[in-house]
């Protein structure tokens, strides 16, 4: 099963988002802040990041994003604002920009995309791999 970390210091926020993705069959990880993000990847592999740019503390959600795509470089990175813009900011290449409000289903959406992308990458390689190529 796929983990998602989703990171929002919102807490109806990131319910809600937690809520989406679990019904579409992804494992969860929650955090309230950047620092708790980061503790909890110390923790294991994650596969996705969802956050939220503006966050308490030193840190931000893009911060997180250059941290996670230096960490695994195949995660699926979905970072949200609802006062930023993707041109204020300088995201890791592999990360996507969503503006607030943003709808459920197209996060849903794009994070199983990415999920059938990655899945799509292990298959090959693992063909590759035990095929000797």
């Amino acid at each position: 099963m796929r983990k998602v970390l989703v990171v929002d210091d919102e807490v109806l926020i990131r319910m809600t988002v937690t809520d989406a993705l679990e019904d579409a069959g992804f494992e969860v990880i929650e955090a309230g802040t950047v620092d708790e993000a980061l503790d909890k990847i110390d923790d294991g592999t994650i596969h996705f990041l969802f956050t939220d740019i503006q966050m308490p503390g030193l840190l931000t959600g893009v911060d997180l994003a250059h941290e996670v795509a230096a960490r695994f470089p195949h995660a699926g990175i979905v970072v949200a604002s609802g006062r930023i813009t993707p041109g204020e900011i300088d995201l890791p290449s592999s990360a996507q920009f969503f503006s607030k409000p943003y709808d459920l289903d197209l996060i849903v959406a794009r994070f199983e995309s990415m999920s059938k992308s990655a899945d799509q990458r292990a298959s090959s390689t693992h063909v590759s791999v035990t095929s000797g190529r």
